[in-house]
Order: structure tokens, then sequence, then C-alpha cells
């Protein structure tokens, strides 16, 4: 006698259930949609001048960023990076040429392909600056004046293309290559800081947040940038960038761990102390800073093969008795943890 249909048909469910193939008749799940991350702008955002610019630009920096966080928080994720910035662009050229077309074009791609256009981020600006140095007053005035009505309609566009979807919306400012008195009225300074009010406060009318690089790179000018041979951001800026948009996106809401494994608390049989710590973070340690009584003795240096920060306090540089040894680890979003020991040290 032969089996019925359906006492065929409860098999083959039965066996597709039990060695884990899929079956024709069930639904099958479906695939998370695609993440995009879009990076308007200029040569800053298109990672010009860096040694290799798809691994050290800001805007890969921030890419690879957001899948470690995906990772650590258990919904791993691809994201796409789609880089349209173009060196050179003004405001104004961004308003007439072919990069917000091509914004707008793919964001309606990817809305119609069901893909999540996760963050944006916009750097414009500093060639409107650029093309204004060594002007008169009157001239930087009247690009001001410009600037004061192209900016906000370039980000109003962008705004526009994005229609119904919600993007974390960043915009970056620009740094003072002559880290002069932005006080100072008329000084290069000065004039970086007028355009820089422009950007700050358009963002704060449409919604959107700011990576400040003004005034994180004071100070730092010959570090962070190639200038006085080029005004752009060497490797170390570009990761400073993707540090001050990494903060400005609030993706990372956790601190670090340190614990601090030597020395241990109470009295010391010397007064030289080997300091020894553990710290971690889900996206990353940016810092682990050691202060006695309050005061900064310097960073603790990681030690790959012990897998610890390490550091030496030389406690002989005081005549007291005791101290409380304080550690405080940073990671890329700013977040900061401290643990303390108090130590008892013996005579001189």
């Amino acid at each position: 006698m032969k089996p019925s249909r359906l006492v065929l048909a409860v098999c083959g469910v039965l066996a597709a259930l039990l060695i884990g193939l899929p079956f024709a008749g069930l639904p099958a799940a479906s695939a998370a949609p695609e993440q995009v991350y879009l990076a308007l702008g200029d040569s800053i955002a298109a990672g010009l001048v860096t040694s290799l610019p798809r691994d050290r630009g800001f805007a890969w920096l921030v890419r690879d960023l957001i899948e470690r966080s995906d990772t650590a928080a258990g919904t791993p994720a691809t994201v796409t990076l789609d880089n349209l910035a173009v060196p050179g662009e003004t405001t104004t050229s961004f308003l007439n040429g072919d990069q917000l077309k091509r914004a707008q074009s793919d964001i309606a791609a990817i809305k119609a392909r069901g893909g999540v256009l996760r963050t944006v981020t916009v750097t414009l600006g500093g060639n409107d600056l650029l093309n204004l140095a060594g002007a008169s007053q009157a001239a930087r005035q009247a690009g001001l004046d410009s600037f004061k009505t192209d900016y906000p309609a370039a980000l109003g566009a962008i705004k526009a293309a994005l229609g119904d979807q919600k993007p974390d919306l960043v915009v970056t400012t620009y740094y003072d290559l002559s880290e002069g008195d932005p006080t100072q009225q008329g000084s290069d300074a000065w004039w970086v800081s007028q355009f820089n009010q422009v950007i700050r406060q358009t963002a704060a009318a449409d919604g959107a947040k700011v990576a400040d690089l003004e005034p994180a790179f004071r100070g730092h000018i010959a570090a962070w940038t190639w200038y006085p041979s080029d005004v752009h951001p060497n490797n170390a800026g570009q990761a400073e960038i993707a540090q001050l948009v990494w903060r400005a996106l609030g993706y990372d809401q956790r601190p670090p761990t340190v614990t601090i494994e030597r020395p241990s608390a109470g009295a010391q049989d010397r007064r030289v102390l080997t300091v020894r710590v553990k710290a971690s973070d889900d996206i990353g340690v940016t810092q682990v800073e050691l202060l006695v009584n309050g005061t900064s003795a310097g960073d603790l240096l990681y030690v790959p093969s012990q897998g610890a920060y390490i550091g030496v306090w030389d406690g002989r540089s005081t005549t007291a008795s005791s101290a409380t040894l304080t550690v405080r680890a940073s990671d890329l979003a700013g977040h900061q943890t401290t643990a303390d020991v108090s130590v008892t040290l013996p005579a001189q």
C-alpha cells in the first residue's frame, strides 16, 4: 500500500526540520537591511593627502567604528561607505555641481532597495575660507555673507533629499591654521570663527550634530596637519576628526573598565613603585593616565606582551608618607573611568 500524499508531505517537513535544511513551504528568515554611511564634502572628507585615504581618511575610520560598535552590541553588520566628497568643493559648487545630484540619486536608490541610510557627514566650508585667504576685509565679508546663504541652502538640500529617512547627521567645523586669537576682529582666526559659527548655527537649526574641529585642533596644527607645506590633516589629524565625529554621533555609550593590579593598597617596601593596570573598552582605549594626589604624573604605556598598561612612579619626589594613585582610562567616545589605590611609603 502506497503512503498518502499527506503523509509524504508531513514526513518532508519533519525531515527538513531535523536536518536543518530550508523547506520550500516555510517563510525564509529575512536578511538584515543594508546599512549605509554617506559622506559628503571636500578634500578633507575625501581623505586627501593621507598615506592611504581608504584606510586612514576619517570617513573610513568612522565606518569601521560603527561596525565595531555593532559587533560589540551583538548586532554585527556590514556598513557600506558611500563617499561622494569632491576635493575643492565649496558650498556654492556643491549646490550647483554634481555632488548634490549624486547624493540625491544615491539616497533615492538606497531607499528603493530597502537599505537604511544610517549616518551622513557633511564637511563643507573649508574651501570657501581658503578662497578668501589674503583678501581684503570687504571681500571676506562678502564671502561670509554668501556663506550665510549657501551653507544653510546646502544642508537644506541634503535634508530635502533625505525625505522621511532620519539618519544621524553630523557636520564638521574647520580648524584655524594660524592658531591666532579668534576674538581679535579681522584676524585670520576671527574669520575662521565667523564661518564656523554659521556652521554651528545652521546645525542647531536643522537638528544636526557638530564635530567641532576648531577648538580640538587649536595647539595641534603642527602635529595634526601638513601645514605650512599643505593645509590638509595628516594621518593623526584624520584620526582626530574621526574621533570627534564618533563622539558627536553618540553611538558609544559604554565607558571603559580599569583595574589597578599593582601596587596593592597599604604599606610599600620602597618609594619607587611599578604601576600595572588592566584597561579595556568595547571600541577602543585612547589613554590611560596616572594621577598622584590628583595631579597628572603622565600616561601609562601599553605593553602588548603583558596585556597591561605599565609605568613607574618615583615616590622619592615627595616627602609625604602616603599618596593616592588614581588611574584614569579614556575611550574614543570621551568616556572616562577611574580607579584609586592609597599607599603608605617607607621613610626616606
